[in-house]
């Protein structure tokens, strides 16, 4: 079972990226430009992130972390169309919503270097790791725009874990073990300096289930 639909419409919580917006699909060659990050998700799921190489090719070329499989994901390219879907096999069966993220201060020349660094980025995937809580989706279009490693998304998650560490620990103590993955990698980017005395014994029971 993925519980992260389920937590997410249970606490209320909108993951959608700060400064982004929704656009219309049929107007993406209008309103994308390469070095564009973007995301795609529907209520109450994770977002996918990724950056806008080309938008003159036919279906327009991203630079995204991604895999069928968290285990082997890597830094590779894609169409809009199979970015939207969320692979190749759901297109025209999955249709998520399109976001653009907007940078303050953004330039010609700062979109140019996001590309730049997006595909050397992709020369060196073998050398790129997921994880979902350093190195995730949202870490790595943040990076290629801005130099720095950093997934909201997992931050609000965190929080949300930690705040409601109980109730979570009930819902999930029977979790498969890809969801356990998921949980413990969470955990590793708890702001443990943040936590009082409760939540970081709370913290503590969760390391010992979930570590």
């Amino acid at each position: 079972m993925d519980y992260l639909p389920y937590f997410l419409k249970y606490y209320n919580i909108d993951l959608q990226p700060t400064n982004s917006n929704c656009i219309d699909i049929e107007l993406a060659k209008d309103l994308l430009y390469p070095g564009a990050h973007i995301a795609t998700s529907n209520p109450y799921e994770h977002y996918h992130h990724g950056i806008v190489i080309d938008t003159n090719t036919p279906d327009i070329s991203i630079i995204h972390l991604w895999g069928a499989d968290k285990d082997s994901s890597r830094v590779q390219t894609t169409t809009l169309p199979i970015f939207i879907a969320g692979s190749i096999d759901a297109v025209g069966k999955n249709l998520r919503h399109l976001y653009l993220v907007n940078y303050d201060g953004d330039t010609v020349e700062k979109q140019q270097t996001t590309v730049e660094i997006a595909k050397k980025m992709l020369e060196n995937a073998d050398d790129i790791k997921y994880d979902l809580a350093t190195s995730n989706c949202e870490g790595f279009a943040c990076f290629c725009r801005t130099l720095q490693w950093h997934s909201e998304q997992t931050e609000k998650l965190t929080n949300v874990l930690i705040e409601n560490a109980v109730d979570i620990y009930e819902k999930v103590k029977n979790a498969d073990e890809n969801n356990r993955r998921n949980i413990s990698s969470l955990l590793q980017a708890a702001p443990i300096d943040a936590l009082d005395s409760s939540q970081k014994e709370l913290y503590g029971h969760f390391c010992e289930k979930y570590n």
